[in-house]
């Protein structure tokens, strides 16, 4: 049984993103990784909920009755029931994460914060081949790594413009 589901451009990105590692581009992949992690920890600090840091389903704090489709978040499971073992857990979550933000997006209780995509770096990190993992404190990529920290430590840092939003 096919359901007929209504794609939108978050869906439609989660689904072209092409789940093959690309290690030449790894310097890239931690610049993405840590402007998620400061827009996380803006986030976290303006919904009062920093001890979840720094993966969290950001529309659910503001909108928990506003979120994506369940036939998309369907499509999503079997779409990731099909690929590599590597994207299970926080890259399979934050992509559902992603597709309850754009629900939400430009709700006034959202764009009062005036707070930046808090899901996009991770996103085209994972078009451009970033996949990691977490163990021990740390962000593994296939070849380097940094230790994860505390919000506190992203929260001041300058947002990434180079080549990026």
């Amino acid at each position: 049984m096919t359901a007929q589901i209504t794609v939108n451009s978050a869906m439609e990105r989660i689904l072209a993103i092409k789940w093959e590692p690309d290690d030449s581009r790894v310097s890239s992949h931690i610049a993405l990784l840590r402007e998620y992690l400061r827009r996380a920890a803006l986030w976290a600090t303006a919904l009062n909920c920093t001890d979840e840091w720094p993966f969290f389903d950001v529309a659910a704090h503001m909108c928990p009755l506003q979120r994506a489709g369940d036939a998309q978040v369907e499509a999503l499971g079997i779409h990731f029931s099909a690929q590599p073992f590597y994207t299970a857990g926080i890259i399979e979550k934050t992509c559902e994460w992603f597709l309850h933000w754009d629900a939400v997006q430009n709700r006034p209780e959202v764009t009062k914060f005036a707070l930046p995509d808090p899901y996009e770096p991770l996103i085209k990190m994972y078009e451009n081949g970033g996949i990691f993992s977490t163990e021990h404190g740390f962000f593994n990529f296939e070849v380097g790594g940094f230790p994860r920290g505390t919000w506190s430590d992203y929260y001041k840092l300058a947002p990434l413009t180079d080549g990026f939003q």
